[in-house]
């Protein structure tokens, strides 16, 4: 039976981590083990952790002072010693059957990365967002897939992964944002075969205090920039092939007008510098959005009503 390893990186969430903790517990898979790291936390969540180990021995707590996320995560898979591992937030928690489901589809399709969809939970509201479709594909189908946003995220969780696949792949530590864009496609890269179920087995918690509620001008732009340090890593490991990353460019101009919208002003003087994009291969219901939203900003702005789509 093969061992599972579960990483958690801990940072202030005394509200959420017994119940993330008590969904990993109440797993019907149970070769696993828990690794906690605790990034210097400064409320109960050490206390916590402390306590849910003190009764279960598969669970590890290890403290460190605050180094941010990449490093944790980092510090996590030093300790993990599983065949697979698991990346779950903290205040985030699990559908009982999620790993043995995952563990089963795994064996089944001899895949190196199982990735599943999740529900967002939001003010009592739970959305799912799933890839509708079971398939399975090789890597470099898998990076054309996510290139393109379809099925496949850039988000650790909700993918278990072979220990192989992250294999002198590590998160950047430099990094204070989208240090994910940055990492979870070398794992793909790494692997043989990529599974995808539908099923919404992971619960994504969005709470107060996420990275878009507070996001400055810069955190918006290295969000286009991990996408393209993303793509020219794919074209330098494929050279003849072609990656698409319209959608993902599209999307990151839209986080970058909405920050300069609802968190800027006139007087900051903020400057837009549109990402090259393929509109071509741009719905046209986002093309409208798009329009919209850069019409708001450069009313707010005083910028030029005059712009090119490239």
């Amino acid at each position: 039976m093969y061992k599972v390893s579960i990483l958690i990186p801990v940072y202030n969430v005394e509200k959420y981590l017994s119940k993330c903790l008590e969904s990993i517990l109440l797993q019907t898979y149970k070769n696993i083990e828990i690794i906690i790291i605790n990034d210097g936390t400064t409320d109960s969540s050490l206390d916590i952790a402390n306590l849910y180990a003190s009764k279960y021995d598969f669970i590890h707590v290890y403290s460190y002072e605050n180094a941010g996320i990449s490093t944790t995560r980092n510090r996590a898979l030093e300790k993990a010693t599983g065949d697979y591992y698991l990346f779950v937030d903290s205040d985030d928690y699990l559908d009982p059957k999620m790993i043995e489901k995952m563990v089963d589809r795994a064996i089944q399709t001899n895949s190196d990365i199982v990735t599943c969809g999740y529900c967002i939970e939001y003010k009592g509201l739970s959305i799912p967002v799933s890839p509708m479709r079971k398939q399975t594909m090789d890597s470099l189908s898998a990076l054309r897939a996510l290139s393109q946003n379809k099925g496949i995220n850039n988000y650790p969780w909700g993918k278990l992964y072979a220990a192989s696949c992250f294999k002198n792949v590590l998160f950047p530590d430099e990094k204070k944002g989208f240090e994910d864009t940055y990492t979870v496609f070398k794992a793909i890269y790494n692997a043989n075969r990529i599974s995808i179920m539908p099923n919404c087995y992971y619960h994504y918690v969005k709470r107060p205090g996420s990275l878009t509620d507070h996001m400055d001008i810069v955190q918006a732009y290295e969000m286009r920039a991990a996408y393209e340090y993303q793509e020219l890593c794919l074209h330098q490991w494929f050279p003849e092939e072609n990656f698409y990353y319209d959608i993902n460019f599209y999307n990151s101009d839209m986080v970058i007008l909405y920050t300069l919208i609802f968190f800027y002003s006139r007087k900051d003087q903020p400057v837009y510098v549109p990402a090259v994009i393929d509109w071509s291969k741009i719905n046209i219901f986002y093309k409208i959005g798009y329009r919209v939203w850069r019409f708001i900003a450069c009313i707010k702005f005083g910028w030029s009503l005059k712009w090119q789509e490239n």
